[in-house]
């Protein structure tokens, strides 16, 4: 995704959660922006989802 900071086009990443609740419907649980997709900002964005109550977690997929 591009988006422009101070003036300036650069490329920026979104981090996405998603999940299927109990009923089977998916849901988004969260979304954010970042720099780069690596190690630090993924751990950041999942210890932001930990910190809003996210419980039960019994899988993770990734693309990368």
């Amino acid at each position: 995704m591009k988006r422009t900071w101070a003036g300036e086009v650069r490329n920026v990443s979104l981090l996405v959660a998603s999940a299927v609740n109990s009923e089977g419907y998916p849901v988004i649980l969260g979304i954010c922006e970042g720099a780069k997709e690596d190690k630090s900002g993924w751990s950041s964005f999942l210890r932001h989802l930990l910190d809003r109550g996210l419980s039960g977690v019994q899988l993770i997929i990734s693309d990368a």
